[in-house]
């Protein structure tokens, strides 16, 4: 029995050092994959910091070059803004001599006009013909005097304009003969600032209160009043009539066109000579004789409350276009027997009811009676046709 246990003790022992024998051998193995991986990720590490190295090297070099582009590229945006204002300083006059006059021969008509009163219309092309970048394109007469091809009554009106040496004076009156040949002057010379704003007759003969461009009825019959400038003559132009307050619904206001000044016992009807109105709940009225022709414009349109009336003139055609909340309901064209008399139009509003009430916009350039006039619209005079360039020798 004794003997017994004692090989069984034996072999235990001897299983248990092969145990111990296999266990020390896979701690070894272990121990030796460990460090393995150690090196690997030593190796690694050695690698990322080498890349890292590398990297920041390339970076910096890319930084560097960024930078030098940026500095050759805005020395070249610098230079290229100074090429520009020089130049815009040759293209514009600016800064010339008091001394220096320009003689001028326009179409027959000499002046002596000083070149620094220029810089009181820079941006036009009146200014830019005679800078340093163009002047000697202008040509010369026999006397050596610039000519131009100018329509020289309105070119005299500008001249003297410009002498009175203050920009912010309106401009004198023009003859009415005359308005055409100055609309298209204007126009050619790209003189924006003789425009002048239009506005209601706030001076007239009439019970009609004028607020500016609000125009309120305060007696019961017709009262009318026109605009203090009629519409230019250089392209297409219109205006738009805003209804504020109309308590009447047969009518009671009109809204149209005069070829003159409002006088006399004209202020009291809706039919005035040389005149076309639409008459609110009826429909297009003229003067006598007859002022126009074709027309396919609409009967009994009524101009209610809150709704927006609008007129567009095409000089070219002698056409009016009318418009109700910025829809047009026709058009008509003054008649051939009326277009001598008719030559200038000047706005013209009725009123018959008392407490109608209505708001007059002259539309800016670039607006139609598609779009909706800004605060500025209604201090403008005009819109000019920009559908083509108009060449200088058509303002004579």
């Amino acid at each position: 029995m004794a003997t017994s246990d004692k090989k069984t003790r034996e072999i235990a022992g001897a299983r248990l050092s092969e145990n111990e024998a296999l266990i020390e051998s896979s701690f070894r193995r272990l121990l030796a994959s460990i460090e393995s991986e150690r090196e690997k990720m030593r190796a690694t590490w050695r690698t990322i910091d080498y890349e890292s190295d590398r990297m920041r090297e390339e970076l910096n070099s890319l930084r560097l070059e960024t930078e030098e582009w940026c500095s050759r590229e805005k020395q070249k945006i610098a230079d290229q803004w100074r090429d520009l204002d020089e130049r815009s300083e040759r293209m514009t006059v600016r800064f010339p001599e008091a001394s220096e006059i320009l003689p001028l021969n326009c179409s027959g008509k000499f002046f002596q006009l000083q070149k620094n009163l220029l810089r009181n219309v820079e941006g036009s092309l009146l200014n830019h013909m005679f800078s340093d970048e163009f002047i000697q394109f202008v040509p010369r007469d026999q006397e050596g005097n610039f000519f131009l091809d100018f329509n020289p009554v309105c070119f005299d009106i500008i001249v003297k304009h410009l002498q009175r040496q203050r920009p912010d004076l309106p401009m004198p009156d023009v003859p009415a003969e005359q308005q055409m040949n100055m609309d298209l002057l204007i126009e050619a010379l790209q003189l924006q600032s003789f425009v002048k704003p239009n506005q209601i007759q706030n001076k007239n003969a009439t019970s009609l209160r004028v607020y500016g461009n609000l125009v309120e009825a305060t007696h019961e019959g017709w009262q009318v009043v026109s605009a203090q400038m009629p519409l230019p003559m250089a392209g297409v132009s219109w205006f738009e009539c805003k209804i504020l307050s109309n308590v009447s619904k047969k009518g009671g206001i009109g809204i149209g066109v005069c070829g003159h000044l409002l006088q006399g016992n004209e202020v009291h009807s809706i039919c005035v000579k040389d005149s076309i109105m639409y008459s609110s709940a009826n429909g297009l009225i003229g003067g006598q004789p007859r002022t126009f022709s074709v027309s396919n414009v609409q009967d009994k349109v009524t101009f209610s409350e809150g709704s927006t009336i609008g007129v567009r003139y095409d000089v070219h055609t002698s056409t009016l276009t009318w418009y109700l909340n910025r829809l047009s309901f026709g058009t008509c064209t003054i008649a051939t027997s009326a277009l001598e008399r008719m030559r200038t139009l000047y706005p013209v509003f009725a009123l018959y009811v008392p407490g109608q009430k209505i708001e007059v916009s002259f539309l800016s350039p670039g607006q139609s009676p598609g779009q909706k006039p800004d605060d500025k619209a209604t201090a403008s005079t005009s819109v000019h046709d920009d559908s083509g360039s108009l060449a200088l020798a058509a303002s004579r």
